[in-house]
This record gives structure tokens, sequence and C-alpha cells, in this order.
């Protein structure tokens, strides 16, 4: 970002001037891309009489994270936007368009930048400022001030430095606050390609780069599913989605470390066209959707959208791994017609304080055994299919009266000190020493997720992921659902 130097922090030695323009902004930003040694340096903008009217200066796009202390800073991806127009390809109004005012803290690239797209391609909308040089760019065509309550339905108030903007929370999705760089990415998101090749020059590719890092698996797909669904969805844009989470350097549980398509592993791929002919590809937007807090449209959309038609749309397991599946649930030795109920018994790191300040506490391992007796008799089921990676919960089960008609599929199970550590680092560590295989952990999970989704009901000890996916891919209702904590008619609407 280039922004107007503050009167303190002026540098006495001027190396480089420039005349006062409406395209000022994007003159220093040709210089600064060009001229890498010199982001350090100010730039004096003079008007027509000579005169420095102010200074510019070259800062980099990172994103500050409130959550954390201050000054730390998170290495996340944001566009410097070196090269963004007003007729760029494929540029997304979906976001703005939702806003009747928008209001900027100062002038800066940014704040220019999308107040020229606002005033292009939406002249009836209203522009304040409340720095006064914003009549330099713009004249009349917007107002210094703060705009009065009736002067819009929404009014989006807009500040300039780069917070991650996920955290802004029921800010940013009611409407009500974002940065500039929020807009730019709301807008831009989509137009910059880069070419690999010439193969399929009619043809536009949106490849989904993104990291895993600590998600979990169902938390993976219905990340990755969501940006699909999106980027599906903006049929006059005429983008095909891809996906790609193959990333050095990624530690996930997953791929026990190695540069792999974590997603390839274990599901087809969204698109009929293979990842080697995208990157031979005339047309190819990469975006970098290990973060989404940037792009305020992508978090709106989310907030307001079901996970579960997106898995049905979408999610299909590969060859591999769909046989694998089959033959485990062969193995389990459930006769057909058996009333099946399915227990998730989440423990482990959603007891840790960090973790259950976002989840509800699940029941403790007693609990749910009672849970599952009390439904397993009123509901006449036949048999009991227990989901968990807790070892407590587990071993709980198993001495229980329910053990002689529990079935479970074998996994790694874990024990863990709730207090100070988290599962995904368990993971990684039985990784490290081998004592882990992450592909063969994972493929068994999905086998019991693909028990859970033909189970007749569900008792759960908390919402999950496991619960997200049986009910996502789900073809028929529950006799019967219980989950701590929740309503369960209320999760049923937002699945």
């Amino acid at each position: 970002m280039i922004r107007i130097i503050a009167e303190e922090d002026k540098r006495s030695t001027i190396k480089k001037k420039i005349m006062h323009s409406t395209d000022v902004f994007t003159e220093a930003r040709d210089f600064y891309r060009d001229n890498e040694d010199y982001r350090n340096e100010q730039i004096a903008v003079t008007g027509d009489d000579g005169k420095i009217m102010y200074m510019l200066g070259w800062q980099a796009n990172e994103i500050t994270y409130p959550r954390l202390s201050k000054g730390v800073m998170l290495n996340l991806y944001v566009s410097q936007y070196w090269d963004y127009d007003l007729d760029s390809p494929r540029m997304d109004f979906d976001y703005i368009k939702k806003v009747d005012v928008f209001w900027f803290k100062e002038i800066e690239e940014y704040s220019v930048a999308v107040t020229k797209v606002i005033l292009k391609y939406f002249p009836e909308k209203k522009v304040f400022f409340l720095d006064e040089r914003a009549k330099l760019f713009f004249g009349d065509d917007v107002t210094v001030g703060e705009p009065a309550e009736e002067e819009g339905r929404t009014i989006l108030k807009i500040g300039s430095e780069m917070i991650y903007s996920i955290h802004f929370g029921a800010e940013v999705l009611a409407l009500r606050m974002a940065n500039s760089i929020n807009l730019m990415t709301s807008i831009y998101w989509m137009s910059e390609t880069v070419s690999f090749g010439e193969a399929n020059p009619d043809k536009v590719f949106f490849v989904i780069k993104s990291p895993i890092a600590s998600m979990g698996l169902v938390k993976v797909i219905s990340f990755l599913l969501f940006f699909v669904s999106v980027i599906d969805s903006k049929k006059e844009m005429k983008v095909i989605p891809v996906l790609d989470t193959a990333i050095p350097g990624d530690k996930n549980q997953f791929n026990d470390g190695k540069y792999k398509d974590v997603w390839g592993l274990f599901f087809e791929n969204v698109t009929e066209y293979s990842l080697e002919e995208v990157y031979n590809s005339k047309n190819v937007v990469i975006g970098r959707e290990g973060k989404m807090g940037a792009n305020p449209y992508l978090m709106y959309v989310e907030y307001h959208s079901n996970v579960g038609p997106l898995m049905k749309k979408y999610l299909k397991l590969n060859k591999d791994v769909e046989g694998y599946c089959e033959n485990i649930r062969k193995d389990l030795n459930i006769p057909d017609g058996s009333k099946v109920l399915g227990v998730i018994g989440r423990g482990t790191d959603f007891n840790n304080p960090g973790v259950a300040a976002l989840h509800t506490l699940p029941l403790d391992p007693a609990g749910i055994v009672a849970k599952a007796k009390e439904y397993y008799e009123k509901g006449g089921y036949d048999i009991i299919f227990l989901a968990t990676e807790d070892q407590k919960v587990y071993d709980t089960f198993m001495a229980s009266e329910l053990k002689d008609v529990t079935r479970s599929i074998a996994q790694k199970r874990y024990s863990i000190d709730p207090s100070k550590e988290l599962l995904h680092n368990k993971y990684l560590e039985a990784s490290e020493s081998g004592d882990r295989s992450a592909f063969d952990e994972a493929r068994g999970y999905i086998s019991i997720l693909e028990m859970l989704r033909r189970c007749d009901g569900i008792v759960a000890s908390t919402d999950c992921g496991a619960l997200d996916y049986a009910m996502a891919m789900r073809d028929g209702e529950l006799a019967d659902l219980y989950i701590h904590g929740s309503d369960s008619n209320e999760f049923l609407k937002n699945k």
C-alpha cells in the first residue's frame, strides 16, 4: 500500500518528485514496483507551482491479528495489487453492491482505487472521507466529513490498517466495518491471471491453492468446497475451480510432512481437468485461500452458507479410498437390516481451554455412555457404532454393559492433557517419530465417517466435524438425533 506520510514522519532528504494528479498513487505504485530498492524512501508530490503538497511512502501489505500480542504479524499472503485497473477482467462487485454509503478514514492507494470503482460502476452510492484531501482526487463527487445515519441503510466504515478481518466478526458480517485492503480483495480476487502455457486458451482456471495446516479433515472438506461453490456459482465469470493442496512446508496431519496434494489422496478433484493440464494452460488465476480474512465477501457468503449441500454436490471419494471403506464396513459384520445407532464420542483437545472457547464442551465418557444406553434402549436399536479418537471414551464404553453390541473401526486413539496439549500437535509428533501413518489414519477416519452417514440414529457428545459430515452426506431421515449442548432441530436446519 502507498500512503500519505504523516507530518511527523516526513524526511528532509528528497530523492524523487512527481506532480500531483488524480492518478498519483498509480504513478507511485509503478515506480515502487520497478524500483524495489527505493521502497524505504519517500516520494515528494508537488503542485503546479513546484511546491511540495505531501509525501508518499510504500509499505508492505501485512496483516495484523488482533487476538495476538501487539506487533505480532502473520505470514499471510496479501496481493500488492500492482496491476489492478478499472476495467480489470472478472471484477467482483457482489460485496460492495450490498453497501449504500462508504466512509473512508483516509486517502491512500486503495481507498482511492476503490472509490474510483464505486464512482464508475455505482454512481448512485455515496462516498465520504474523513481526510479533506479527498477533494484533490474526486472534487464534489465525494463528501468530506461523517455521514449521518439517515444517509443510507448500510454505512460501511473503512479503515486503512491491514487487520485480519475474520476477527472483526459481527462488524464485518453485518457490513458495518472493513478496511481498504478488504474491499480491494473483494473486488479483484478473481481478476489477475498468469500463463503457464498455450493449452485451453478459451478457458480460465481458478486454482484454489490452499494449505491444510491444523485443520481437521471435515474442516478441510467444508473450507475448500465452500470456495469451489463460490467460484462455480459465478457463471458469468466462466471460471473453472480446481483444487491444489500441495503446499511446500505445509505441516499437516495428513501427508506426513511430504509435498503431496492432500485432497487428491482421498477425493476426486472437482473438475475434469487434471492439475498437470491446468498448469500448462494459458489463463490461470492462483488463489491463496489458506486464509480468507482479507476478503470480507467470502466471509459474508460462508457465514450464510450451509456445508451440507456442498458436500452432497461436490464430494466424491477416489476409487481406492471408496474400495477401502467398503471393505471396512464388511469387516464390521453388522447383519443386513440391523438398526444401528451411531455414537460420536468427541473428546481430547475439545477440552483444551482455547478450543473449548469455540465449542460446547463434550459430555464426559460416563455421560456419553449413559446417553447412548438411553437412546439404544428406547429406539430399539440392534447395534451401536462407536466413533471416537479419545482413548478414555473408548475404554469407558468398552467397560460398560453396551460392549457386546458395540462395533468400532480400529484406529489410533489418543490420551492428552487437556490443559496444555492439542490433538494436532500429537498427530505431528506421532508422524515425525514414525509411530503414525498419516495417510492410513486419515483413510481410516474417512471409513468411520462413511459408516456414520449410514447409521439410523446418532448420539453425539458435542457438535464436531464427524457429525457435520454424517449429516451432510445422509440420504434419509434419522430416527433419532441427540447432540449435547445443541438444539437438534436448529442443527438440522443449518446442515
